[in-house]
């Protein structure tokens, strides 16, 4: 029977069981979008549509309030008085309608109560008029279990995955925002509960030793133009560093530096890598490195320079 109704009129019928309430501050989340959606049994993306129509009717009024789980106030709906009229006119007329129940003909009147929405009682009468609750699960059956009665962490590490997984390119969109409120709802999360989780989530995407690197490296490039670099330039680099918290910046300095080493320097590095390998340099190795430099026309700079990035490597 639910089938023969529209969109509309399973609004109206939602809300009529789900009063907003008189407390001005206070929003359940059946009357988000979010939980209208789910109770009438459509995708949440048809269903400002149907808002739309109802508040052009005059039917429905929308208000901000406190929902529980939500990090901030979220839209809830909820009947005027034109939409009450027109829901209790919709739902005398169904309370009048005959099912069979049990072996008997009833009234569906008598089987809508504060325990069973008419919503409820309509989704469960088929396509002959027989009416079938629904029956409780037998003791090895699962139970749906609502995500309030999960305990704590486990609530708040699913939380913590989803969140993460919204902050995984470094940005939220609006429509992943919408899921993450709809999760911390349907999880009973308070904000101060999920701020920390999306604070953390937040700056691990960031990744600002990434970032530092990569400005790190614009100012190697720039100390490099010569093709070496000069105690001044290696003490504005550490400064800089040491400005960026760069911990791995020598890594990222002697990495830069081999790779854009020429082709005369890269020989005298594998040549000095080969002397140093031991830790100590012999005569002869010395002698061939000196010979090296002379025919290389390798400056004391450039020497020092590669030293320092042999050394480096070696420690």
């Amino acid at each position: 029977m639910l089938l023969t109704l529209t969109v509309e009129q399973r609004v109206l019928l939602h809300l009529w069981d789900t009063p907003l309430g008189d407390n001005p501050w206070e929003g359940r989340p059946e009357l988000t979008q979010a939980g209208v959606s789910d109770a009438i049994g459509i995708a949440r993306k048809h269903l400002p549509r149907t808002l739309k129509k109802l508040r052009e009717k005059s039917h429905i009024i929308e208000e901000t309030r406190h929902v529980a789980g939500a990090k901030q106030r979220c839209r809830v709906y909820g009947l005027s008085n034109e939409g009450r009229q027109a829901a209790g006119e919709l739902v005398a007329e169904l309370h009048q309608r005959s099912v069979k129940f049990e072996g008997n003909e009833v009234e569906v009147k008598s089987l809508h109560n504060h325990a069973r929405s008419l919503l409820d009682v309509l989704r469960n009468i088929d396509s002959s008029g027989s009416y079938y609750p629904h029956s409780a699960p037998e003791p090895d059956e699962p139970t749906s279990l609502d995500g309030r009665d999960l305990p704590l962490d486990h609530r708040l590490a699913i939380y913590d995955n989803v969140v993460r997984s919204a902050w995984s390119d470094g940005v939220v969109t609006k429509d992943e925002q919408s899921i993450l409120d709809d999760m911390s709802m349907y999880l009973g999360l308070e904000p101060h509960q999920t701020e920390p989780l999306e604070k953390q989530a937040r700056d691990d995407s960031v990744k600002p030793d990434a970032e530092n690197s990569s400005l790190y490296k614009q100012m190697l490039e720039v100390a490099w133009q010569d093709g070496e670099v000069d105690s001044n330039e290696q003490a504005m680099l550490d400064s800089l560093a040491s400005m960026l918290g760069l911990d791995s910046a020598r890594e990222v300095q002697l990495d830069w530096v081999c790779d854009h080493l020429d082709d005369r320097l890269k020989a005298y590095c594998s040549a000095m890598e080969a002397a140093w390998k031991d830790g100590n340099v012999s005569d002869d190795e010395e002698n061939m490195l000196e010979s090296m430099r002379n025919t290389l026309s390798i400056s004391d700079e450039e020497h020092r320079t590669i030293l320092g990035v042999v050394r480096a490597k070696l420690n």
